[in-house]
């Protein structure tokens, strides 16, 4: 698919095809020699043909929504290029200042915006199956490892030291299950030997067989018999390929083969049917999603008869300015697959600023900004309940990625007050539920939400007890309280003239906290996207990275912010901005990446930063590749539209087994 050749160079797709094996009984399909025959209980002839099968069917409509993807974005650059002449004399706050927000392609097509005609159908009620029902209390990570896999599911018996007597009754009286987001996305560097071991995993978890004996250091770890949390899977967006299952020399789409392969060897366990689906960014492209699992039910059902059509359910990440403006569209549009959606904030926010790329005078902002949350994120909230709860959809907000440092009081106040009100202030938003991505975060976050519901029905003495415990300073305490029983901020209002670029969050000129050309602010982002493509390069798709905060006493204090690949999307976005449009020169930036360099490769520490991915053992291969990789993000004119598309080739054994993969890969594509 043309889509996708620019992930993968046409000489090493041809290099991959010639290496890869047949599976007989399978047409025109090969799979790369590292699956075969490790996963040949995974990689079945069956389950192939049916991978094979369904992308012939939906290979053109899946073709069409990725070129008006493409097209769209073209659309989208010229016209505000165009805008920029027009805006010249006008302030960026005013009413007149013009965006592409409302734009309308040739054929009458709305390409960014909510549509402004009435609603006349009749609403598509959402299904939600009983095993969904009640609060979306969700831990996000990946299913790498069965240790890690276990310890997911049993994040209910997970207590953090000291804990009272009433987390243990509120979580009785609740009856609630932990979910787990089983992340084969963002937080997962794409290497399919990684993936189809996290998708085995899960097959277990499902089954209640998975175990596994630690050779290091002797545990046994085993799924508790109470209890247990709810996996989700999260596949792949639209936009990546699958390098190591090949159809006539062509990539497939990995979000395909995984769906597929999933759904298959799962079909009977309907618990097991439901995804997490991201970076969608309209209906046309949730149409097209909905016909794949027709077409995927459909030939499972001439197979196996006794499989139930519908049986898979999606919840959408709504993380893209195009879709957040589409909820209800994009719901009908999946009926009945169809369950909820959460909020994903910095792919939102990122992919936002590459909206916005060629406006000289849009910031993204900073990610030490509070207000972003309080406001921009509210709007959203709101946005989502409001086009759900009518029709009967789970709504879910987003990530509290904020971690304590072990050990560290201090730290651990930061962060669960920071927590704390992270949930009241969406349980006052009325959602339904968020995403932690620490596991000592899910079994006090169910019983925080039954103590709200309690405090909101005049039983304070539940949600006291548990921030006596969590917060055990009086002045402290006294100020969440506060929080606590104060209104929500009023947010945004959807009369202003700028409501729309508001809930984009491109409405705001400079930060308050930090200009976005502060060379602290380019620091910081260079400081972290360079740890973490290192990282990612090394094989670990999330890592938590340090960083601080400012605890009540104005003090700086550590903490750990886990960071996946739409963090780093959004800093490289914002250092790209700045270089482009003159407001931080390429020698200063140059100037900052080689101290930042520096300062890893050393090792050092100073009172507010600290190296997490040490210039060590595997990382100390990558960091090279990853200070080019940086590079490029960074200055180049027309940057890639996703990282991914600059580090696909090293997830393949093919390149990371090359002495100087960089060179290899830079080769393949200069001989195109």
């Amino acid at each position: 698919m043309d889509a996708y050749t620019k992930f993968i160079p046409a000489a090493l797709l041809n290099a991959l095809w010639n290496d890869a094996q047949t599976v007989e009984g399978v047409t025109d399909m090969r799979v790369s020699r590292q699956l075969l025959p490790r996963f040949s209980d995974w990689l079945t002839p069956d389950a192939l043909c049916l991978v094979r099968d369904v992308f012939r069917e939906v290979r053109p409509r899946l073709e069409s929504v990725l070129a008006n993807r493409e097209g769209d974005r073209s659309r989208l650059d010229d016209k505000t290029l165009e805008m920029v002449a027009e805006n010249e004399d006008v302030n960026y706050h005013d009413a007149d200042y013009k965006t592409c927000i409302g734009l309308v392609d040739p054929d009458g097509r709305l390409v960014i915006g909510p549509y402004a005609g009435e609603r006349n159908d009749p609403p598509k009620m959402v299904k939600v199956p009983s095993f969904l029902e009640g609060d979306q209390v969700t831990l996000f990570g990946p299913p790498d490892s069965a240790k890690m896999a276990i310890n997911a599911m049993n994040t209910i018996h997970r207590r953090l030291p000291g804990e009272v007597p009433i987390v243990e009754e509120l979580l009785r009286d609740s009856a609630q299950s932990p979910r787990w987001g089983a992340d084969n996305e963002d937080s997962k560097t794409p290497m399919m030997t990684d993936l189809i071991s996290a998708s085995r995993n899960l097959y277990e978890c499902y089954r209640g067989t998975l175990a596994f004996d630690d050779p290091k250091n002797g545990k046994v770890y085993r799924l508790a018999e109470t209890g247990l949390s709810k996996p989700i899977k999260r596949i792949a967006g639209l936009a990546l390929p699958d390098a190591h299952h090949l159809l006539n020399g062509e990539l497939l789409p990995l979000h395909l083969t995984d769906m597929v392969l999933h759904v298959y060897h799962n079909r009977d366990r309907e618990e097991a049917l439901v995804f997490y689906v991201p970076k969608l960014e309209n209906e046309e492209e949730a149409r097209y999603l909905k016909t794949l699992i027709e077409v995927l039910e459909s030939r499972i059902k001439s197979i196996y008869p006794e499989y139930q059509l519908g049986s898979i359910r999606l919840f959408i990440v709504f993380e893209n300015p195009r879709a957040i403006f589409r909820i209800r569209e994009m719901a009908d549009a999946l009926y009945p697959h169809f369950v909820g959606g959460s909020l994903g904030w910095h792919d939102f926010l990122g992919s936002t600023a590459r909206l916005f790329k060629h406006d000289p005078n849009y910031r993204i902002p900073v990610k030490a900004d509070p207000n972003i949350v309080i406001n921009h994120i509210r709007e959203s909230h709101q946005i989502l309940v409001d086009s759900l709860q009518p029709i009967g959809g789970i709504c879910i907000g987003g990530m509290y990625g904020v971690l304590y440092e072990d050990g560290n009081e201090a730290s651990f106040e930061v962060s669960i007050v920071g927590y704390i009100k992270d949930v009241v202030t969406q349980l006052k938003r009325e959602l339904d539920g968020f995403w932690v991505a620490h596991p000592s975060f899910v079994r006090i976050g169910i019983a925080i939400v039954e103590a709200f519901r309690r405090w909101q029905n005049d039983d304070k003495a539940p949600l006291l007890e548990i921030l006596e415990w969590l917060v055990p300073r009086a002045h402290v305490r006294k100020s969440l309280i506060a929080f606590i029983e104060a209104d929500d901020v009023d947010g945004l209002s959807r009369g202003d003239a700028l409501y729309e670029r508001g809930v984009l969050a491109a409405d705001i000129a400079v930060s308050d906290v930090i200009e976005n050309h502060d060379p602290e602010e380019v620091r910081y982002n260079v400081f972290q996207a360079l740890q973490y493509l290192a990282d990612w390069l090394s094989g670990n798709g999330c890592v938590a990275l340090p960083a601080t905060m400012t605890n009540h006493e104005g003090e700086t204090v550590f903490v750990r912010v886990m960071d996946d690949l739409a963090t780093t999307e959004r800093s490289r976005w914002e250092l790209w901005a700045e270089v482009h449009h003159g407001r931080v020169s390429v020698d200063l930036f140059s100037q900052i990446l080689d101290e930042e360099i520096a300062f890893i490769r050393e090792d050092r520490i100073e009172p507010t930063k600290k190296v997490q991915v040490k210039w060590s053992g595997e990382a100390a291969r990558w960091y090279p590749i990853a200070i080019k990789i940086l590079r490029d993000l960074v200055l180049t004119n027309n940057p890639v539209e996703f990282a991914t598309e600059l580090l696909m080739p090293y997830t393949l054994p093919m390149v990371r087994e090359q002495n100087d993969p960089y060179a290899y890969v830079a080769s393949l594509k200069g001989g195109e």
